[in-house]
């Protein structure tokens, strides 16, 4: 022990060998204290020590110079001598199909998987990109007859290792274990929830059966038809296989669980199926499949659109009906409502036109917003042919060169203003057919103001208008008024 304190200020290379023997001596294992002081001594402790740890660093060295020795630690291979619950042979080859070892469980082909889909939500419906996502945990189980399984393991039983006769295991086991490459028909985006790290997990079964579990979101695309917007009902197949085995090398089935419960509010009513038998069978250029999955259905919601869309344009037509009983003479406020309820209904139907989706033809809701402004611009229209038959084309009292000299006199050469000008009436005497006309004219003003001083209602009529022509022009809008709404009904 002396020897170990000592300090040589001459040689401190020396002093340093001190040290170290004199530091591992605190940590020398209980095995060698447990033989007594005087069997060994600390030099010979430090040298046992410092062998030991020669050995072990030697050894991870060669591990590590040796990529198989380091798989055969770290890929769940069987070992000799060594507790288990379940490995993998030595012989394990990752790139072969589990169904060429089919004699080892005696099964014949074709081979099945077992897909297990928790679908927590339909999360988004896009009618622009006809396509569907969906919030789920996604599970594949196979059986791989190559396990090794140690049946009188207690991790089988114990809960904190899994439910009865399973086995938790990492997401990263699956580095060196066969699993299955699969396909979802008509996949869009596949992605993986994360939280701290991804949401996986292994389970190994005591059958020999493995189940790998994720979250997932994924988006697929669906074939919609929009030709009933907003009164369609569209079906959605989400559909799952093998991405190069046909049917006749491997099959599927399928089961799911689905909690309405847990649904967000959508613009849709959701009812989830199981797949029916035509969409279990996919015949593609390469082969036939065999895939699983489920069938979504959903029903657009229609309240918004009635109180949105329907109401207002079916008020807006009735409101344009209302312009039959107004008086036609009445043309600022007339042609102003009628012109008022196009704009708006044109304006209806470009916004109705950004959010609907494309479709093959017109679909339901444009129809009936075609029809809408086709009444109304009906409704103008045979108010336009009133007005027509209204106008009068009235002969002036005077012409226009008489005009402007009735307001500027001409003077004589002498300077003296002329006599102003006579009526064109006064000439206009000699003429029998112009003084026929005037006096009807005149008779016509007399009739109306007896009417007006007797106190009659009298409809006054259209100057220049005959009396054929204006019961015409009532009896337009009282036609127009019964045939626009059965029009609009049928």
């Amino acid at each position: 022990m002396k020897l170990c304190l000592t300090f040589d200020a001459a040689k401190p290379s020396k002093t340093l060998i001190y040290l170290l023997c004199f530091l591992p001596m605190q940590t020398i294992p209980n095995r060698m204290h447990n033989q007594g002081p005087s069997t060994i001594s600390p030099v010979d402790a430090d040298a046992n020590l410092v062998r030991d740890r020669f050995q072990r660093s030697s050894t991870m060295s060669s591990v590590e110079s040796d990529p198989l020795q380091m798989m055969s630690l770290d890929t769940n291979r069987c070992k000799p001598n060594a507790s288990f619950i379940w490995c993998l042979p030595q012989d394990y080859n990752q790139e072969k199909h589990p169904f060429t070892y089919f004699h080892l469980v005696n099964k014949s082909l074709p081979w099945d998987y077992a897909f297990r889909f928790v679908i927590e939500e339909i999360s988004n419906i896009n009618d622009k990109s006809q396509t569907m996502s969906i919030s789920m945990y996604f599970a594949v189980s196979w059986l791989e007859p190559r396990l090794k399984i140690n049946e009188s393991a207690t991790e089988w039983t114990e809960d904190r290792t899994g439910p009865l006769n399973q086995v938790n295991e990492s997401p990263e086991s699956l580095k060196y274990i066969w699993y299955p490459e699969l396909e979802i028909y008509g996949l869009d985006t596949f992605g993986r929830q994360r939280v701290l790290k991804e949401m996986s997990g292994v389970r190994i079964i005591k059958n020999k059966t493995i189940t790998y579990e994720l979250g997932v979101r994924i988006t697929i695309s669906c074939r919609m038809n929009f030709d009933n917007y907003p009164l369609d009902a569209q079906t959605c197949q989400f559909q799952v296989g093998s991405y190069y085995d046909t049917h006749e090398t491997v099959t599927c089935n399928s089961h799911f669980i689905y909690d309405l419960d847990r649904q967000r509010s959508l613009q849709h009513f959701i009812q989830i199926e199981g797949l029916p038998a035509k969409y279990k069978v996919l015949k593609l250029p390469s082969g036939t499949y065999a895939a699983c999955g489920i069938q979504v259905r959903f029903q657009r919601k229609q309240m918004q659109f009635i109180v949105q869309v329907y109401l207002p344009s079916f008020m807006f037509v009735i409101v344009s009906w209302v312009s039959f009983l107004i008086n036609p003479h009445v043309v600022p406020g007339r042609m102003g409502l009628l012109v008022t309820l196009f704009l708006v209904l044109i304006n209806i139907f470009n916004s109705v036109r950004e959010q609907a989706p494309i479709s093959s033809r017109l679909n339901a809701i444009d129809l009936y917003l075609v029809v809408c402004i086709f009444l109304v611009f009906g409704a103008l229209m045979e108010y336009a042919v009133i007005l027509f038959m209204l106008k009068k084309r009235r002969k002036p009292f005077r012409t226009i060169d008489q005009g402007l000299k009735h307001l500027f006199p001409s003077k004589t050469s002498n300077g003296e203003a002329s006599q102003p000008l006579r009526s064109p009436s006064h000439r206009e005497n000699n003429n029998p057919q112009v003084n026929e006309e005037d006096a009807v004219y005149k008779a016509k003003l007399d009739l109306l103001d007896v009417g007006h001083t007797d106190g009659t209602e009298e409809k006054m009529p259209e100057v220049g208008l005959s009396f054929r022509k204006q019961a015409l022009v009532e009896n337009i809008d009282a036609w127009a008024m019964w045939i626009s709404p059965p029009i609009f009904v049928f």
